[in-house]
């Protein structure tokens, strides 16, 4: 009877519950690919080292994607990371970057490095989520999340949605 039950739920849920739109990005660089979910972020032109760039449709947040065939060792990696983050902060001083967190995630399989940091910027502060992956023989991957302080929960919501669809292709 739990059974049936639970079958009923489940099924309920799945008709409920509506499927996200999914565009499948596929990077050219690198054996990389995810789903992003097409209602709740817009396109934008990529720029510099962005293979993909979106905004949320409300413009809170965004995430770019930057593949590189390329493989350095992961703390130089990591250096980079910060080193591009101060380029970017008020009056292009290091000082103005603040690590909040760093960790190990399972993204696709894999162990992937999350860096997170706040950088102050002219208008206040961004809290940026970065998420990258370095392999000799596959070269380096970076899903970079950003949004104001305060919306780093619903950021992360979003990140761990599309991270959960990363696929590590042929």
């Amino acid at each position: 009877m739990k059974r049936i039950i639970l079958g009923a739920i489940a099924a309920a849920t799945v008709l409920i519950t509506p499927a996200l739109a999914c565009e499948t990005i596929t990077s050219t660089k690198v054996k990389v690919s995810a789903c992003v979910d097409t209602t709740g972020w817009a396109t934008q032109t990529p720029s510099g080292d962005q293979e993909f760039l979106y905004f949320s449709n409300d413009e809170t947040m965004g995430f770019a994607v930057i593949n590189e065939n390329a493989a350095w060792p992961v703390s130089k990696y990591r250096e980079a990371i910060l080193i591009n983050a101060a380029a970017a902060a008020l009056d292009a001083k290091p000082e103005n970057v603040t690590i909040v967190s760093e960790r190990l995630e399972n993204i696709g399989g894999k162990s992937w490095n999350v860096i997170e940091y706040q950088v102050l910027i002219p208008d206040g502060a961004l809290l940026f989520q970065n998420f990258y992956y370095v392999e000799a023989g596959f070269g380096s991957s970076q899903f970079v999340y950003w949004s104001a302080p305060e919306g780093g929960t619903s950021t992360a919501f979003r990140a761990g949605q599309m991270l959960a669809t990363v696929e590590f292709t042929n």
